[in-house]
This record gives C-alpha cells, sequence and structure tokens, in this order.
C-alpha cells in the first residue's frame, strides 16, 4: 500500500474480504505498505480500506499477524491498540494444524547493495528518531520514493538460491513448512521432509500460500 498502484490494493480488499468466517489465522510477512511510520500524533494515510478490513477481520475472529518487512519496521502500537494486530517481529516460529512453521520476510537474505543499505537505514534507531523531526510530509514522501528504488531493483536469481537454501536448512533443522516473501517470485518446493512456499507479491502476481487439512498450496487470485 502507498505505492500507486490502486487496482493491487482494491484486489487486495476484495481478498480481505473474502476471508470473513473462512480463515483461522492470517499471515501478512511484511512490506504490506511501501513505507510505514509512526509518528506520535500522524500515521501515513495509504491504505485506510485494507486497514479496515483487517480490523474486520480480526473482530469477526481471525488472529491476524503482521511481521516485519524491510519497508515497514518503524511500529510504534497504532496497529496493535486500535486494530488488534498481532506479530511485529522479523520471524514466527508457530505450529498450524500440528505442522512446525517457520514464517519470515527474509529480506535479511538480500546481499544486493541497494536492499542492504536500505535496511541499515530502516532499522537504525537514531535514523528513526531524526527522521521523526521531519514534517510529515517531507519525512513520508521522501522515504516512499527511497523505497520505490529498492522495491524496482527486482529479485535477483542469487536471491532466489539464497532464500531456498535458507529454507532447506530450517527444514532439515525439523520444520515441515518455511514460508517466505522479499523476492517477489512466488513458488513451492518440496524438500525431504518439508515443503518451502515463496508467497510472491501483491503487485503483479497476486499469489499467497494456504495451509488447509495438512496441505501446503500457493494460490493466485
Amino acid at each position: 500500500m502507498g505505492s500507486r498502484q490502486p487496482e493491487a490494493e482494491r484486489r487486495l480488499a476484495e481478498f480481505l474480504a473474502s476471508l470473513r468466517g473462512r480463515a483461522a489465522g492470517l499471515y501478512i510477512l511484511g512490506d504490506l505498505f511501501e513505507f510505514w511510520f509512526e509518528y506520535q500524533r500522524v500515521i501515513p494515510k495509504s491504505g485506510l480500506r485494507v486497514l479496515a478490513l483487517l480490523a474486520e477481520l480480526r473482530s469477526s475472529g481471525t488472529r491476524v499477524f503482521l511481521l516485519r518487512g524491510n519497508h515497514d519496521v518503524w511500529f510504534r502500537g497504532f496497529l496493535q491498540q486500535e486494530l488488534g494486530l498481532e506479530g511485529f517481529r522479523d520471524e514466527m516460529s508457530i505450529e498450524i494444524e500440528g505442522r512446525r512453521v517457520f514464517v519470515t520476510h527474509g529480506d535479511v537474505l538480500d546481499r544486493n547493495f541497494i536492499p542492504r543499505v536500505f535496511r541499515c537505514l530502516m532499522r537504525s534507531r537514531i535514523n528513526g528518531a531524526l527522521f521523526s523531526l521531519l514534517h510529515p510530509d517531507i519525512g513520508i514522501g521522501l522515504a516512499r520514493y527511497i523505497a520505490r528504488r529498492s522495491r524496482e531493483q527486482g529479485a535477483k536469481p542469487a536471491l532466489v538460491t539464497a532464500l531456498r537454501e535458507f529454507a532447506r536448512c530450517k527444514i532439515a533443522d525439523g520444520y515441515q513448512v518455511v514460508i517466505m516473501g522479499h523476492s517477489h517470485i512466488p513458488e513451492r518446493v518440496e524438500y525431504p521432509g518439508g515443503v518451502y512456499l515463496n508467497v510472491g507479491d501483491w503487485l503483479r502476481n497476486f499469489t499467497y500460500g494456504l495451509l488447509e487439512n495438512g496441505t501446503v498450496r500457493l494460490e493466485r487470485l
């Protein structure tokens, strides 16, 4: 959200609305926003409809987890307190239908220069404190420009390989399902003992993962 692609946001809203009464849990693996920063009294205005639908899902009984990506790390309580969302960490080790599942965004495995620099800027508490001194119109506008440059770099083959190898190692450690994003390339790979799923993105592929009745599937809207 905030990437100036209203059609993608509209389709996401339709998808979320379709989950009412159907999903026990929804896991958003980071980068829900092109950029997110909470000032003391100000938040970005992008994606209001989607945020309202997430709140409705939470009220209807679906637990909604939001992990941190490399574009949205500066959460300060608004989404937790006002919408009831959970998560807000880099990774989670969970159990779904008796299966050990590891979920993370995956940006820590990206060794390309611009994503690494962008991650360092976003993760620095000093940078966060300095950024909060900027007027929101200036700060959010500047950050979105940098975020778009980072996203436009695209996934390199080495990143796709690194994500797969990381998943293979996690499965060897006892996880039965490993789910990541970041590369924006959807795929499902079976390894001895488990499955790796990359959920792709919601800008071009409109893909998501589904864990249901013991199966792990890659679905496309």
